[in-house]
């Protein structure tokens, strides 16, 4: 079932993002661990925005099945490329797990586009496929474009690994 998310999803949705992280490479690499109390503060910081329509407003809805959350879709608003008058949809997380229905991910990400849609000054959506946790991006890509998305340029990623690294502390 998909369905908004709600304040006492927090422990839930936190342990599927654990879920995810745990199969993306940062954890394979064993680079980057999950925050849990940032991930706590970004979902009810993100709930407490649900469904608004301006700078900041956010989307979040599960996939819910027996009890558990299989699946997960956090977007937001910003300005179009920071300086825009007008804004643009994007995902923070859309993913989904094995335990999800076949239709879940499509379903999650249509809600999102529907609400992108209703907010006056939205101009476009952006979604990535990236190999963050799946090896196949192809068949993200392809369901985007079922939607009615096209490509828009490419994703580079330069790997830091062995550079020189800042630790990121939420003090800052």
């Amino acid at each position: 079932m998909i369905r908004d998310a709600k304040f006492i999803d927090i422990h839930g949705m936190t342990r599927f993002l654990q879920e995810c992280h745990a199969r993306s490479h940062y954890a394979k690499d064993g680079i980057v661990n999950v925050d849990v109390g940032e991930t706590k503060r970004l979902l009810g910081a993100g709930l407490g925005r649900h469904g608004h329509k301006g700078i900041g407003a956010c989307w979040l809805q599960v996939a819910e099945n027996d009890g558990n959350i299989d699946g997960l879709m956090y977007a937001t608003l910003h300005r179009v490329y920071a300086i825009g008058d007008k804004l643009m949809a994007t995902d923070l997380f859309w993913a989904v797990n094995d335990h999800a229905q076949p239709t879940d991910a499509v379903m999650l990400l249509k809600n999102m586009l529907a609400w992108a849609r209703t907010c006056p000054l939205v101009v476009e959506v952006h979604m990535a496929a990236s190999y963050v946790i799946s090896d196949r991006p192809e068949a993200t890509s392809r369901l985007l474009k079922t939607l009615g998305m096209k490509e828009y340029g490419a994703i580079h990623r330069l790997d830091l690994i062995g550079e020189k690294q800042c630790p990121v502390s939420s003090a800052a």
